[in-house]
């Protein structure tokens, strides 16, 4: 089982063309949201739970005026070190990757986030 948490500030998107191969759960703790799930669209607020069928598309969109504090489970590990390898550590300045350093991450770690 792999826990994630994520601040989405206001204005901020989060797009997964399809999800991996095992379920992720996102769990709203605060804020508001419009979800896209697969052709549903739905607004959602704090407290909120979004279950994730695999191979669909979804996109969270922060609609508020707070950032939204988002908690995500994965139902397989693995998903942790692509994360980790996509991320910045708190307070280190985040420079978007390059298209080339993205596909070597995402060959390197293609085990974790294999799309069926």
């Amino acid at each position: 089982m792999v826990f994630v948490t994520e601040d989405l500030p206001p204005g901020g998107k989060i797009e997964i063309p399809q999800t991996p191969r095992f379920r992720r759960n996102p769990i709203f703790k605060n804020g508001m949201a419009k979800v896209s799930l697969g052709d549903a669209v739905r607004e959602v607020h704090g407290g909120a739970t979004v279950f994730i069928p695999a191979n669909t598309w979804i996109s969270v969109n922060n609609i508020g005026s707070d950032p939204i504090g988002l908690i995500a489970i994965f139902s397989a590990p693995g998903f942790e070190e692509y994360m980790r390898a996509e991320s910045v550590r708190e307070g280190e300045k985040v420079v978007p990757l390059s298209k080339a350093k993205d596909d070597e991450i995402m060959r390197k770690h293609a085990h974790a986030v294999i799309y069926k």
